[in-house]
């Protein structure tokens, strides 16, 4: 996929340059809309600060393993390590913020993520079973100071707001401790300078739970952690945390460092106050359902192959699809979202989502339409009824345009009418 990406900006007089230190990172100078692209509302790609993703490089995720991303949204950090956890991997993107967990998933539906899901918590009160994952990743609510330089105007500097945020901090780690397995790995993350909200919180809570352990990026410059500042020493061990300034690679500024949890943790360890608001509702409980979907799969002429060890879920509303086994989750910590959402129920059948066909509508054999102008493939993706001639049977169709899934449209008597979601919507090719 980067030389198909490549070639059509390439195209379009746009250069895509590797990120050093980086894989599968690009900057593209005089892309001025990155979000406002064909491959980018097919799902090729997400929008992050590049020096964001050295978090996930420090978590260094392993085809397979079960891993807690535990202040998630938006969600950049969850989908990249649910693309290198596997089809057979699961990664559990937590967040107490309902809107912004609508913002992750929609992301989660336009890049086709079958092996995430997502849940709505306090990350201090959570319910995940003790020493479950492999590793957690703790991107912690900060200060921002490294956030500066892209902000559009300046905000008042708040001094005391890094003593009052440093508790919240201190009770995440303290569970994210709890939840991973002993000899498992804890990132921790902020996008702030501040000690007071990163060497100190670590300072405070790993005891003998836990050491920070080094990690190596050599194509990115950085700080060692600190271990004393203004007169307060810390542990010895920080040294091996990583300190991201601006100026040092061009970027944000961010602060990481990457723990080994040493074994279990003491008894009825908790987290500390709950916070005032009341618990989110969640969905209900999922019914299991069996793959592949019946008339679904018949209507595209889809291979059954594509679904080898998927799971089908039924919550009431939507029929979802995962890849990862989540039983024993769902079983502890009710899900807001079960991977992804493949259809939903309509008196006429099976409706498919536009997630579910721009993940496999490329292997459609029937009922598909192929898009030769590109002003028919524009008007799809910005959710315009047309007059198209195509050989397919009245109903749900899938919309193609060259090597892109579009989505899901419905066709009769000539006129096609897209269903592409407003979130997928795209205003130029």
């Amino acid at each position: 996929m980067p030389d198909v990406l490549t070639a059509y900006f390439a195209e379009r007089g746009l250069a895509l340059q590797p990120l050093p230190g980086l894989p599968g990172a690009y900057t593209c100078d005089g892309l001025t809309q990155p979000g406002q692209t064909l491959p980018y509302a097919a799902g090729w790609y997400y929008v992050q600060e590049a020096i964001a993703m050295t978090a996930v490089a420090a978590m260094d995720p392993q085809p397979g393993e079960r891993i807690l991303d535990l202040c998630a949204a938006p969600g950049g950090k969850a989908l990249q390590m649910a693309a290198r956890v596997g089809p057979r991997g699961l990664v559990v993107a937590n967040d107490f913020d309902g809107g912004r967990l609508v913002s992750l998933s929609s992301h989660i539906h336009r890049l086709g993520m079958t092996n995430l899901v997502t849940t709505q918590r306090d990350g201090r009160t959570a319910d995940f079973p003790s020493g479950w994952f492999d590793r957690v990743l703790v991107d912690a609510p900060c200060s921002g100071e490294g956030t500066l330089r892209r902000r559009q105007r300046s905000r008042p500097w708040r001094p005391h707001y890094s003593q009052r945020i440093r508790r919240v901090q201190q009770q995440l780690l303290d569970r994210a401790l709890h939840w991973v397995k002993p000899g498992g790995t804890v990132v921790y993350s902020t996008c702030t300078f501040a000690p007071e909200e990163n060497e100190a919180v670590l300072d405070t809570v790993l005891g003998d739970r836990a050491t920070c352990i080094p990690f190596t990026l050599p194509e990115l410059r950085h700080q060692p952690g600190l271990t004393r500042w203004q007169g307060h020493t810390f542990r010895a061990d920080l040294a091996h945390a990583h300190r991201y300034w601006p100026h040092f690679n061009n970027s944000g500024g961010f602060f990481v460092a990457r723990l080994r949890r040493h074994g279990a943790g003491p008894d009825g360890e908790q987290a500390g106050e709950a916070m005032a608001s009341p618990q989110p509702e969640t969905v209900a409980p999922g019914l299991p359902y069996p793959t592949p979907i019946p008339g679904l799969w018949q209507r595209f002429g889809l291979p059954t192959a594509m679904l080898k060890d998927a799971h089908g879920w039924f919550t009431g509303r939507r029929l979802w699809l995962c890849t990862a086994p989540v039983e024993a989750l769902a079983a502890l910590s009710p899900l807001q979202t079960w991977g992804l959402a493949i259809a939903s129920p309509t008196r006429h059948g099976w409706k498919p989502s536009t997630a579910f066909l721009q993940r496999f509508g490329p292997a459609a054999t029937q009922n598909r339409v192929d898009f030769t102008h590109p002003e028919q493939a524009q008007g799809f993706l910005r959710g315009e009824t047309q007059t198209v001639s195509a050989v397919v049977e009245p109903g749900f169709v899938h919309g193609q345009y060259g090597p892109f899934a579009l989505g899901c449209g419905s066709y009769r008597d000539g006129v096609l009418r897209s269903h592409i979601p407003k979130a997928f919507w795209c205003t130029r090719l």
